[in-house]
């Protein structure tokens, strides 16, 4: 029976498999104990593929799969009867023009949407008068739109003129006072890490060029890849890595999670993500870097340049020169580095910690 005062809020997201940032951030939403309490809610995932690998590819499988979910969803949508319904829109390709499809049928029922948006790239997509339209009709069913920042605006201001809610990611934050009581790297050396799914675009190779040159400088530092192999395999990685760096300075660790990844970041100094990947907005990485106390060196890419600014360097995209360059002054600017790792945890805890994630999120249904 439900609760006086509480309103349904059916939620149609992405969870892992495939682990990416808007799964693991969906995921967090379906475990927050307040946002469980406060509503009534219910849970449909939108998932379609299990490996990052098969994102934007064609199977049967995943055909098959979205032709059963508008069922599911007529039956969730009638037994349910949400007052919100809140979903994780795709920006673009085939996984718009399908979720632009279900929001048709959601619209057929009288209850709110909200969609809030991980990614980026609708804007590129109105050069096409035909996709503008299906664009426009669309995001008319929208009570709100929730973007993760005040930069990403520009990708929806043609196409909804409605009520924009601003949410930033949010990590959890209850391992920082256990971390805390453990020294960070008093190494000679610099430890530098990459940490993100090895794909092209996340810039890894771009990473691994810039080391070649400062490597060519005589500069000393130690440097972690870690992350899943995905369009960049990791035993081929390693190898070349190994016959570029044979004095082992340079390891591709692989994937770390839990107490392993929280442990490698926090006794490293600077965090490395040259991101140019099209649909990257808000890197969970980069806050799991400042909670550690990393100094940042990332892209103008996103919301990125908003995340870092104070605690970090931003470089050009695909341009290992740059990357170098910027590498090189926190290497050689000890007082600089310093004050970015310490800047850059005093920021994660003022402003990207899940419980104000959780706290925006709940301000937004609440609006409602």
């Amino acid at each position: 029976m439900e609760k006086h005062g509480r309103h349904k809020i059916l939620f149609l997201v992405q969870l892992p498999p495939p682990l990416h940032g808007a799964s693991q951030m969906n995921l967090y939403i379906k475990e927050s104990k307040r946002i469980n309490r406060e509503f009534e809610t219910s849970y449909l995932p939108l998932n379609f593929v299990n490996r990052l690998d098969q994102i934007g590819k064609f199977s049967f499988s995943k055909v098959l799969k979205m032709l059963i979910f508008p069922f599911s969803l007529l039956v969730r949508m009638f037994m349910f009867r949400p007052n919100i319904v809140y979903y994780t829109l795709a920006p673009f390709g085939g996984a718009f023009y399908r979720d632009s499809l279900f929001i048709n049928i959601i619209g057929l029922f009288k209850c709110k949407i909200v969609v809030h948006l991980h990614g980026k790239g609708i804007n590129e997509e109105l050069r096409s008068g035909i996709k503008r339209a299906v664009y426009l009709r669309t995001f008319k069913y929208f009570d709100g739109v929730i973007l993760l920042s005040d930069l990403l605006r520009y990708d929806i201001e043609k196409v909804y003129t409605g009520r924009v809610f601003i949410v930033p990611n949010g990590i959890p934050d209850q391992e920082i006072s256990i971390i805390d009581e453990v020294s960070k790297n008093n190494n000679d050396e610099t430890q530098l890490i990459y940490l993100s799914n090895l794909v092209k675009s996340k810039g890894v190779l771009e990473f691994v060029k810039a080391l070649e040159i400062l490597k060519s400088k005589s500069l000393p530092f130690k440097a972690y890849i870690v992350g899943g192999g995905a369009d960049i395999n990791i035993e081929d990685l390693r190898k070349k890595v190994k016959k570029k760096f044979p004095d082992g300075s340079v390891a591709v660790l692989g994937p770390k999670y839990g107490q392993e990844k929280i442990d490698i970041l926090h006794t490293s100094d600077v965090f490395v993500f040259p991101t140019y990947f099209k649909n990257e907005c808000f890197p969970l990485s980069i806050l799991e870097a400042m909670k550690m106390g990393n100094a940042i060196i990332s892209t103008d890419n996103g919301a990125i340049k908003d995340i870092i600014d104070g605690c970090g360097l931003i470089v050009k995209q695909r341009d290992s020169d740059s990357l170098s360059e910027a590498i090189e002054i926190l290497l050689n600017d000890d007082k600089l580095r310093e004050d970015y790792k310490v800047l850059s945890k005093e920021k994660f805890k003022k402003h990207f910690t899940i419980s104000m994630f959780e706290d925006n999120l709940i301000n937004v249904f609440n609006k409602l």
